[in-house]
């Protein structure tokens, strides 16, 4: 077995350990406040946002916006040229996403988290696989930032983890964040004209 083998053989350990130790419950609490909350807001406002806009009275609500700064002068041309309709829907969107989001993960912790000998396993076996889910999280976001260097680093990067038993290579290779961003960076963001 190769180096990086032992290393990802001992990190998984590690955080499998740190998930039995802090258990699901409070491993929730802390991967989803502070940065890493809002960018889990931004996440799902941006993978929802699309779908909730074309409810109709959400269109409704957009409408009655327009329609309030519409011919109010100059200064309401202006947010109508910047979309202030959407800018408050994505905004309130956030707001609401926060909040759910606040209130969910503290409903499902507190469960998590009750003294019950069967909640209790529960917990921890959650809390290890939530752990080792983030490990695996965290290796992507490392992979992927090793490919967008690339040059000698990612040679140098790749010589090193060639024919690793456990897959390594066929992991860097088939790395699932590579094709998110070729998506992302090929999407055309487009926002209707009001007509």
């Amino acid at each position: 077995m190769l180096i990086a083998d032992w290393v990802a053989i001992g990190l998984l350990a590690f955080f499998a350990l740190l998930g039995l130790i802090f258990g699901f419950g409070k491993g929730l609490r802390f991967f989803t406040k502070g940065f890493f909350g809002f960018l889990i807001s931004i996440f799902f406002c941006y993978c929802l946002g699309g779908l909730i806009i074309k409810i109709s009275f959400v269109q409704n609500l957009l409408n009655m916006l327009v329609e309030a700064v519409t011919d109010k002068g100059t200064f309401c041309d202006i947010l109508l040229a910047i979309r202030i309709d959407i800018i408050v829907y994505y905004v309130t969107l956030f707001i609401i996403v926060q909040i759910l989001r606040i209130i969910i993960v503290s409903i499902i912790s507190r469960v998590f988290e009750i003294e019950n000998v069967f909640l209790k396993v529960i917990n921890k076996v959650f809390g290890m696989v939530l752990f080792v889910g983030v490990l695996i999280v965290l290796t992507m976001i490392a992979f992927q930032i090793i490919c967008l260097i690339g040059g000698t680093t990612e040679a140098g990067f790749i010589e090193k983890i060639s024919g690793s038993k456990l897959k390594l290579d066929w992991f860097y290779e088939n790395n699932p964040l590579t094709e998110i961003i070729e998506l992302l960076f090929k999407i055309e963001i487009r926002i209707p004209v009001q007509g």
